[in-house]
């Protein structure tokens, strides 16, 4: 059965169909049979009395029936045991018939039953191997249709008729275009389905897909309702598009109207709920970032303002306690040795001289090398002219100017007019730049802001914010300062026994000129006032954010010069300048800090400081003095100083 090609599916309905018929028609004959047996075996059952058939039967058969079962007549005294035989035999026989009934009943049923079952099986595989066959049939029939019309071409050739010849090709010709049409049809009938059963897969996947990436989503919008509001918000009309378009595309899978451009879709939208699930888990990651980070700037800032609470209590208790300090030494000043300067003070001035002194002997060589005489000349270029231009005109102008500087310090390449200048060509440069810049702001107290105030606060700001990103020029800046206006220490040196007179004022911080005249006084106070100013400004000055740290020798620094100062013996002219000095530079400043300990301050070098300032000093700067804080004390105001810089200039 299974060797039997159809050429159609109708002929193999039409020949299963008739096969079935087939069969019953032999199953009703062989039931007819069956009872024509049995009836023949009735009528001759009185006529035979042995056994006909199987092992049992005798080799050579006496009795011979005829067609009308005739049988001798016998002799009357044995009928009777006849008729008991025969009644007998009957019953036998009808035993034995219906037990063959009943097995030809069970052993049909079983066989209609295999027989269905076989030709089930052989129609199925017949089935499946339809395509297969029919596809072999058909190169078969091609193969034998060439190799008949080769036949005919030899045929024709050998009786030279180029007539049949021709028709013989033209109809191989015919029968190939024929034979391809059909194959070409097939496969492009099973390339059809292939690509329909595949786009309708693609779609498929790609549903599964966004189920699975909406379930992510809505599993993610559970697991954090209060971060994820705000993102689900902003992604639902994208997921309610995603989940529109896919149902539309499922809903054509129903009409079988699946378009290559339907999977292409599918998996744009894949790709999409997919980057929104990203981009969700991105932002309440952000989120969560954000809110962890904004928790621990808020304990930051917990923590920093108690931190900052109890250092104002400790910094006001220690302002206290200087402020009985300095109280209880200028009640009992008159009657003690006066005292020139604190150990404490004086030890770190000597510490930061000797810090001054090793480090201009990490650039002996380069001063003494008269080949490097150009470079030590650009150096030079590279520090005044920016810090020369510093101005408070605007915050970009002092961002470049502090850029250009802290490059230079850093050994990096600066540009200074036409000349390109980098600290680092020599193994000593980045010292003697370093040191060169720290002299410089020192002396442009003097040489500027002693005649020109207003410029010491750029200057301070650019300066505070290079000491905070280099600490070793911040000391040597200290150093400088130190070394030109020993007030800063604060100490007032005295003359020492067989010390010149010469070597005591420079110790005061005196100059001398060519002729060896000490300068005068006037310009004495004017250039301690134009450095000390400076030096005021920067404890006031504020870093910009920029630099994201503080001004490392802020307003602490100037409260202890203070505390320090007035501890001091008075010195005519220069107490008074620089009391009045800090008090124009820092005094508002320092009001605002310290409220009432300065206020106490003020009152006690009003009261206190001046008595004792009044026996040595009646000069003009102690009058001054005594007015600014008297008027202070009137007003309880203190005026920000002219040229301080706004807030957040840069």
């Amino acid at each position: 059965m299974g060797d039997i090609l159809y050429e159609t599916a109708d002929d193999y309905k039409s020949k299963s169909k008739s096969l079935d018929q087939s069969i019953s028609d032999k199953l009703v004959d062989f039931e007819r049979l069956r009872i024509s047996a049995l009836t023949k075996a009735a009528k001759i059952s009185p006529a035979v009395r042995k056994v006909t058939i199987g092992p049992r039967s005798p080799e050579k058969k006496e009795l011979q029936y005829e067609e009308n079962f005739e049988v001798t007549p016998k002799p009357r005294i044995v009928e009777e045991d006849l008729v008991e035989d025969r009644v007998s035999d009957d019953l036998r026989y009808a035993s034995i018939i219906k037990q063959y009934e009943k097995n030809l009943r069970d052993t049909s049923d079983e066989l209609f039953k295999n027989l269905l079952d076989s030709m089930l099986a052989r129609r199925a595989e017949s089935m499946r191997n339809y395509w297969t066959k029919q596809t072999e049939e058909c190169e078969r029939r091609a193969r034998e249709l060439r190799e008949k019309k080769l036949q005919m071409l030899k045929h024709l050739h050998d009786n030279d008729n180029l007539t049949v010849l021709e028709q013989a090709k033209l109809d191989e010709k015919n029968s190939q275009i024929i034979n391809k049409h059909t194959i070409d049809n097939m496969n492009r009938i099973l390339e059809e389905q292939n690509q329909a059963t595949a786009r309708f897969a693609a779609v498929t996947d790609s549903h599964t897909k966004i189920c699975i990436c909406y379930n992510e989503i809505t599993n993610i919008l559970q697991k954090d309702q209060g971060l994820s509001k705000a993102v689900c918000e902003k992604h639902i009309p994208s997921i309610n598009s995603v989940i529109g378009n896919i149902s539309a595309i499922m809903d054509l899978c129903k009409t079988g109207a699946l378009t290559d451009k339907n999977v292409k879709q599918a998996e744009v939208l894949v790709l999409n709920i997919d980057n929104i699930r990203k981009k969700m888990l991105e932002e309440l990651e952000e989120i969560k970032k954000q809110e962890l980070v904004k928790k621990q700037q808020e304990e930051a800032k917990q923590q920093e303002l108690l931190q900052k609470q109890a250092e104002e209590k400790r910094e006001l208790a220690a302002r206290a306690a200087e402020v009985a300090q300095i109280e209880k030494n200028l009640t009992e000043q008159p009657k003690q040795q006066p005292m020139f300067y604190s150990q404490t003070n004086y030890n770190y001035f000597k510490e930061l001289k000797n810090f001054l002194d090793q480090y201009e002997n990490q650039y002996k060589d380069l001063l003494e090398n008269v080949h490097m005489k150009k470079f030590r000349f650009d150096c030079q270029k590279a520090v005044n002219t920016p810090v020369n231009a510093i101005s408070s005109v605007s915050g970009m102008h002092m961002k470049d100017k502090y850029d250009k500087l802290a490059k230079l310090l850093r050994g990096e390449q600066v540009q200074v007019l036409d000349t390109y200048v980098t600290a680092t060509q020599h193994p000593q440069g980045l010292y003697y730049c370093t040191a060169l810049l720290a002299k410089k702001i020192v002396r442009q107290g003097d040489l500027l802001v002693s005649s020109n105030p207003e410029a010491a606060f750029p200057l301070a700001a650019v300066t505070a914010a290079l000491w905070s990103q280099f600490p070793e020029f911040g000391k040597l800046l200290e150093a400088y300062f130190h070394k030109l206006c020993p007030y800063l220490v604060p100490m007032f040196l005295p003359q020492k026994e067989g010390q010149t007179d010469k070597d005591f004022y420079l110790s005061r911080g005196y100059t001398y000129n060519d002729e060896g005249v000490v300068e005068k006084q006037d310009k004495f106070l004017k250039r301690m006032s134009g450095i000390f100013k400076l030096r005021c400004a920067i404890w006031v000055a504020k870093t910009p954010r920029f630099v994201n740290a503080p001004n490392p020798h802020g307003p602490r620094f100037g409260w202890q010069w203070l505390a320090s100062f007035v501890n001091l013996k008075p010195e005519p002219d220069i107490s008074a300048t620089l009391i009045h000095d800090f008090f124009n530079v820092c005094g508002a400043e320092f009001h605002k800090l310290y409220g009432k300990q300065f206020v106490k301050v003020i009152r006690l070098i009003s009261s206190k400081y001046l008595a004792i300032l009044q026996n040595i000093d009646e000069g003009g700067p102690k009058t001054r003095l005594e007015v600014f804080l008297q008027e202070v004390l009137k007003t309880g105001v203190m005026q920000p100083p002219t040229g301080v810089l706004p807030p957040n200039t840069w």
